[in-house]
C-alpha cells in the first residue's frame, strides 16, 4: 500500500475519532427518552420536594412521551438521596431534586459525605425559589424592619427565633440576619417549622423566619404580624410589606430554591432538552399558579445560570455556617 493511501487512512480515522463523541451525543439526544427517568426527590411524600418532583414528572411524561416517575429517598437532610444519585450512571435515566440546603449548605454542615456537590453532579434546570417572611409576635413594639432591629440593639428585650432544627436554611438564615443587622437573638430549634411558628403564636418566641405557605394563615388572623419579605419583589397576598432591600438590608434574596440535577458524566444533549422542556412547564399557567400555592416563585436559567448561582450560593453559605458553628452527623 502506498504511503499516499495509508496516510489517507489515517487522516479519515483522526476525523471519524475526532466527530464520534458529537455523533454519538446527537444519537443519544435524539433517542432520550426511550424508556422510564426516575426521579430521586431526597425527602419523605408529602413536602415540597416531594410534590415538586411529582409536578416536574408529570410535566416531562407528557412532553417527552415517556415516563418519568418519582423515588423518596429521606434521610440525613438529602445526603441520603443525593449519595444515590451520585452513584447512578450519567445516562439521564436518574435525575435528582435538589434543594438550597442539599446543594449549598450540607456540604459545610456535614463531615466526611461520599460525594461532592460541585464536580459529582450536573445542574440541568432551575425551578424557582421560595421567599422568607420575617413575622414577629404581636407584643413586639416593632412593625418595621428599621424599628425591629433598633429595639433589638437597645437591648431593651431579649429575642429569640425558631427552626426546624440546627442547620436548616431557617436557622442559617437568621444567622445571616445577626450577622449583617449587627444584633443578638437566640436560635431555638424545634422538630418541625410548624412547632416554630406555634411557639411565637404562643408569644414564647418573638421571632420567626418562614414560607408563606406557613406563615401567611398567621398573618392573615392576626396571630403574627409581617415585618419584611426576604424575596426579590413584594408578595401579592402582602402588599404593604416591603422586601428587606427596599429598606436597605441586602444580601437576603430567596434562601430556599430548588433545581433539577443529574449525574456527571449526562450528555450534553440530554441536559439541553430538560432544560427546555422545564423552560417550557413553567410557562404554564396551570403550573405556575400550582407552585404558586407552594409558594414558589419559578424563574428559569440556562445550565451555565443555574451552575453560576450555585457556586455564587455556596460561597455565601460556607461564611454562614461557619460563623454559626452548627456541625451535624
Amino acid at each position: 500500500m502506498s504511503r499516499s493511501l495509508i496516510g489517507a487512512g489515517l487522516r479519515c480515522c483522526l476525523v471519524l475519532i475526532a466527530v464520534a463523541p458529537s455523533w454519538l451525543g446527537a444519537q443519544v439526544g435524539a433517542a432520550y427518552p426511550n424508556r422510564t427517568v426516575k426521579i430521586i426527590a431526597p425527602y419523605a411524600p408529602g413536602g415540597s420536594v416531594d410534590a415538586l418532583a411529582r409536578e416536574f414528572a408529570q410535566a416531562y411524561t407528557t412532553a417527552l412521551g415517556k415516563s418519568f416517575i418519582v423515588e423518596n429517598r429521606a434521610g440525613a437532610g438529602g445526603n441520603v438521596g443525593l449519595g444515590i444519585l451520585a452513584r447512578a450512571p450519567g445516562d439521564g435515566y436518574t435525575l435528582g431534586l435538589g434543594a438550597a440546603n442539599m446543594l449549598a449548605t450540607n456540604r459545610f454542615l456535614y463531615t466526611n459525605l461520599p460525594f461532592d456537590t460541585l464536580t459529582d453532579f450536573v445542574p440541568v434546570a432551575f425551578i424557582g425559589r421560595v421567599p422568607f417572611i420575617l413575622v414577629a409576635h404581636p407584643s413586639v413594639p416593632a412593625d418595621n424592619l428599621k424599628d425591629l432591629i433598633a429595639l433589638m440593639k437597645s437591648k431593651k428585650m431579649e429575642f429569640n427565633y425558631g427552626s426546624s432544627g440546627i442547620g436548616n436554611t431557617a436557622h442559617l438564615f437568621g444567622e445571616l440576619f445577626k450577622s449583617k443587622a449587627g444584633v443578638e437573638m437566640v436560635h431555638v430549634p424545634f422538630k418541625s417549622s410548624g412547632e416554630a411558628t406555634q411557639e411565637v403564636v404562643a408569644g414564647r418566641l418573638q421571632l420567626q423566619f418562614g414560607t408563606p405557605v406557613e406563615l401567611l394563615p398567621q398573618i392573615a388572623r392576626g396571630a403574627v404580624k409581617a415585618i419584611a419579605i426576604a424575596g426579590p419583589k413584594r408578595l401579592g397576598l402582602l402588599p404593604a410589606t416591603p422586601t428587606m432591600a427596599e429598606v436597605g438590608m441586602l444580601g437576603f434574596e430567596s434562601p430556599t430554591w430548588f433545581g433539577i440535577i443529574t449525574p456527571k458524566g449526562t450528555p450534553k444533549e440530554v441536559i439541553s432538552l430538560l432544560n427546555e422542556e422545564t423552560r417550557k412547564a413553567i410557562a404554564q399557567p396551570a403550573l405556575r399558579a400550582r407552585l404558586d400555592q407552594t409558594g414558589v416563585e419559578p424563574q428559569f436559567m440556562t445550565p451555565e445560570q443555574f451552575k453560576t448561582f450555585l457556586l455564587e450560593e455556596t460561597a455565601k453559605w460556607e461564611i454562614i455556617v461557619k460563623q454559626s458553628g452548627a456541625k451535624l452527623n
